[in-house]
């Protein structure tokens, strides 16, 4: 599988760019090239910046390579260090996440680097327990920074390696049950090596990624085709095993586009929990026609419906929400109304496309 990495993995990521290449670490595509001496130093953990693998961890938990790297380049250009991510406030982490999803990971990101700043001189503590001990980083988010930013022996297990190890040893269950989680890891664990840690930590995900894909892998160009048990009895398909099916819920929500006689909108913050989490969102209520009246003469007596948008569908993971926005004219210019062609703070992607149909 190294012999495979070194010639087909995916070498042009931005996190993975050296100290001295030409954008100081923010590269894209075209602009690495990686040499046998550019691999051996990744494998020695060398050249990597740890802040740099750290971030991507963080932002491909639940997100593709290509949605992540614009907004790892744009982080990167806000947020050069550590120093500068924990000196930043918490509105401006969340300005350049928004789009990405899930915002506790946002959120968490800036603890961690105040904690580093406060507790470790501002650099990435090298030791299992401290990095496990941070906010929102877990055992396999753990096991992969180090590895490839220090080279460390650490198993890792995301979701790509998840879909190998279960397909090259057949493994039974879902990974979402304990069972079979638990096998998982004591696989991920015993086919860790001892050297070249970092080249097999990016090669096993590399391998999940483009060729062990969950729909159509293509088995004739795997490193481990030979000895795959799924492979050998056409079961690729079936593994990792599905888990059980539910029908997502629908959900409906008014957002109230409230503007005041200068074209400002209105907005308030989230809470930290639940959905959008610490963003800056239009106000809401119940989609039905008393509640919405209600709540706008409870903002303003005099404001009045202008008019309602089409509706719009965002789904999470665990449900639908439908969303009527509903442009509501007032005569109120308490704080909070802000001007659309000046905001810089996160907003939550359905807002975002509301507010551009007004701007």
């Amino acid at each position: 599988m190294l012999k495979w990495f070194e010639q087909f993995g995916r070498h042009h990521l931005p996190w993975q760019a050296t100290n001295s290449s030409p954008l100081g670490g923010q590269a894209t595509h075209s602009d690495l090239s990686y040499s046998t001496s550019n691999l051996q130093q990744f494998a020695e953990g060398k050249t990597i910046n740890p802040y740099h693998v750290w971030l991507s961890e963080i932002m491909l938990q639940q997100t593709q390579v290509t949605t992540v790297i614009g907004y790892f380049n744009n982080f990167i250009q806000h947020f050069p260090t550590i120093k500068a991510l924990a000196n930043a406030s918490e509105d401006a982490v969340l300005a350049q996440w928004a789009g990405l999803g899930y915002y506790a990971r946002a959120r968490n990101l800036h603890k961690c680097a105040q904690i580093i700043v406060e507790q470790h001189q501002g650099a990435l503590p090298k030791k299992f327990e401290q990095v496990i001990d941070l906010p929102g980083i877990g055992e396999s988010t753990a096991g992969a920074i180090l590895s490839i930013s220090f080279n460390q022996n650490h198993a890792i297990l995301d979701g790509n390696v998840k879909r190998v190890l279960s397909r090259y040893h057949q493994v039974k269950g879902h990974y979402g049950q304990s069972e079979t989680l638990k096998e998982l890891w004591r696989l991920a664990k015993y086919h860790t090596p001892n050297k070249r840690n970092a080249n097999y930590t990016q090669a096993i995900m590399d391998l999940g990624a483009t060729l062990c894909t969950r729909n159509n892998p293509e088995c004739d160009r795997c490193p481990l085709a030979q000895h795959c048990q799924a492979k050998q009895h056409n079961t690729q398909g079936n593994h990792p095993n599905p888990k059980p099916r539910k029908n997502k819920p629908t959900r409906s929500v008014a957002m109230l586009i409230y503007q005041n006689t200068a074209g400002e909108v209105y907005l308030e913050k989230r809470p930290k929990k639940g959905i959008w989490g610490g963003l800056w969102s239009l106000m809401e209520c119940e989609n039905d026609e008393k509640t919405i009246d209600q709540a706008i003469k409870k903002f303003d007596k005099n404001a009045k419906i202008e008019q309602k948008l089409s509706t719009i569908k965002h789904s999470f993971t665990h449900y639908h929400l439908m969303i009527s926005p509903i442009m509501v004219t007032c005569s109120k210019n308490t704080e909070g109304f802000r001007s659309i062609a000046e905001l810089k703070v996160g907003l939550p992607a359905p807002v975002k496309k509301i507010i551009a149909q007004l701007d």
